[in-house]
C-alpha cells in the first residue's frame, strides 16, 4: 500500500510540473498560432514523431521501450520554440496511448506527462541560454551551445522522471534505478540527438521536402537497432535452450541457471548495474553452471552422500571448464566469461578458483554467487528438501561479509526481493 501510494504520488509531481512548464512555455513564448509556415513545420514535426513514437522498440523485460521521437521534439525546440516542442510531444505522447489501451491510466498518463515536461523543460532551456528560434536560418555559432544545453535538459528530465517513478513502484533506491535506465540507452541517444540540430538547420534553409531526407536515415536506425536487439534476443533464446535442454536430464537442477539468471537480473536492477553489463551478468548467470556437463560430473551431480577430497577438487574446476567451452563462442564477451570463471569467489577470500577477495571479485560474479546460493537453498535436493524463505534470509545475513557481498545482500533484504521471487 505504501509502495502504491509512493508511485501515485510521483506520477501527480511529474503531472504537476509537466502542467507548469507548459504553461510557463505557452505564456512567456507564445506560438505565433496565426503563422500559416509555423502551422506546417508544426503539423510535418509531429507527423514525425508520431511515426518514431509508434516505432518504438521494448528494449528490456517489464515494457521498457526506447524511440527517436525525440529528434523532431529536439528540432521543434529550434523551429517552433518551448510551447511548439511541448505540444509535439504531448500530441505525439496521446497519439500513442491509443495503442496502449493496456496499459493502467495512470501509467498512460506517466508517459504523456514526462515526455511533455522533457520537450518543454529542453525548449525553456534552449530559449532562456539565448538559442535562436527561426523558420527561416540559423548561425550555428550561436545556436550549439544552447542546443547541448537543451539535449543536456532533455535527457535529464526523461531519465530522472522514468527513474523516480520506477523506484517509487519498486521501493528501490533512485540512484540505483537511474544508473540502470540512463547507462546503456543514454550515450546512444544523446548522440543521435545531433541529427535533430541538422534536421532544424536544414529544414530552415530548404523547408518541408527535408523532413523527407531525415525520415530515410530514422527509419534506417531504427531498422538496424531493432535487428541488434533481435539478435541479441535469438542468442539469449538458443542459450537458454541449450541449458534447459542440459538440465533437463536431471530432475534435481532443472531450471536452475534460468531461476539464477532471473535473480541476477532484479539483483542487478536493485544494485543500479547498467544496462550493457546487466546482458553480461544475465549470460553468465545463465551459463555459469555449464561446465558440469562434463561426463566426469555425473556421478557427483547424482551422489546422495558427502563428496571425497577428489570429488571436492573435481568439482572446483567446474568453473574454468566452463570457460574452455563458452569462449568458443565468437558472440561471448570477456565479461561474461570472467563472470563465469568468478561464481564461486568469495567475499573472504576463501573460494575459487582464483581465490579472489572483496572488491577483487567482478560484480557480476558476486551477484551470481549471491543467486546461486539462494536457488539451491530454495529448490528440492536428492538429501533434503526445499528450505523455508525464513532460513534462507537467516543464512544471507549469516555469511554476509563472508561467503557474499554484504551490500548486496543488504539491497536484496531491504528490498524485500526473496518474498517477491519466491512467494510462500
Amino acid at each position: 500500500m505504501a509502495l502504491e501510494s509512493r508511485l501515485r504520488r510521483a506520477v501527480s509531481a511529474t503531472i504537476f510540473l509537466s502542467v507548469l512548464a507548459v504553461s510557463v512555455a505557452w505564456f512567456v513564448w507564445p506560438p505565433d498560432l496565426s503563422n500559416k509556415s509555423w502551422l506546417v513545420s508544426f503539423g510535418t514535426l509531429l507527423a514525425l514523431s508520431i511515426v518514431s513514437t509508434l516505432m518504438a522498440l521494448q528494449v528490456a523485460e517489464g515494457g521498457t521501450t526506447s524511440s527517436l521521437e525525440f529528434i523532431p521534439q529536439l528540432a521543434g525546440v529550434m523551429l517552433l520554440g518551448p510551447a511548439g516542442a511541448a505540444l509535439i510531444g504531448l500530441v505525439s505522447e496521446l497519439f500513442s496511448t491509443l495503442f496502449d489501451q493496456h496499459k493502467p491510466v495512470f501509467k498512460r498518463a506517466f508517459n504523456v506527462a514526462q515526455m511533455t515536461l522533457s520537450a518543454a523543460g529542453a525548449g525553456i532551456a534552449y530559449t532562456v541560454f539565448g538559442g535562436p528560434v527561426s523558420l527561416d536560418s540559423f548561425v550555428l555559432t550561436q545556436t550549439l551551445a544552447p542546443f547541448l544545453l537543451a539535449v543536456v535538459v532533455y535527457f535529464a528530465v526523461n531519465t530522472t522522471a522514468v527513474s523516480y517513478v520506477v523506484a517509487a513502484a519498486q521501493g528501490t533506491a533512485f540512484g540505483e534505478v537511474w544508473r540502470h535506465i540512463a547507462g546503456g540507452l543514454i550515450a546512444f541517444d544523446v548522440t543521435m540527438s545531433f541529427i535533430a540540430l541538422v534536421v532544424a538547420v536544414l529544414y530552415a534553409a530548404f523547408g518541408w521536402i527535408v523532413i523527407l531526407f531525415a525520415v530515410i536515415p530514422l527509419f534506417g536506425l531504427r531498422f538496424s537497432y531493432g535487428v541488434n536487439l533481435e539478435l541479441q534476443q535469438l542468442n539469449t533464446d538458443l542459450l537458454r535452450l541449450m541449458v534447459k535442454t542440459i538440465e533437463a536430464q536431471d530432475p534435481y537442477t532443472s531450471g536452475h541457471s534460468i531461476r539464477v539468471s532471473e535473480a541476477a537480473r532484479e539483483i542487478g536492477r536493485l544494485m543500479g548495474v547498467r544496462r550493457r553489463q546487466m546482458r553480461h551478468i544475465e549470460t553468465a548467470a545463465l551459463l555459469h553452471d555449464i561446465g558440469k556437463i562434463d561426463v566426469a560430473y555425473n556421478e557427483i551431480l547424482r551422489q546422495k552422500g558427502g563428496l571425497t577430497p577428489e570429488q571436492r577438487e573435481l568439482i572446483r574446476d567446474h568453473p574454468d571448464r566452463g570457460v574452455d567451452i563458452v569462449k568458443s563462442i565468437r558472440s561471448i564477451s570477456p565479461t561474461v566469461l570472467e563472470n563465469i570463471r568468478h561464481h564461486h569467489e568469495r567475499w573472504d577470500g576463501d573460494g575459487y578458483p582464483a581465490g579472489l577477495k572483496g572488491d577483487q571479485i567482478p560484480i557480476g560474479a558476486r551477484i551470481i554467487m549471491v543467486c546461486d546460493t539462494i536457488d539451491a537453498m530454495t529448490t528440492a535436493r536428492p538429501y533434503r528438501g526445499a528450505l523455508p524463505i525464513s532460513v534462507v534470509k537467516e543464512e544471507l545475513v549469516k555469511h554476509r561479509g563472508k561467503q557474499f557481498d554484504a551490500r548486496i545482500v543488504d539491497r536484496v533484504l531491504e528490498a524485500g526481493l526473496l518474498d517477491r521471487l519466491y512467494p510462500a
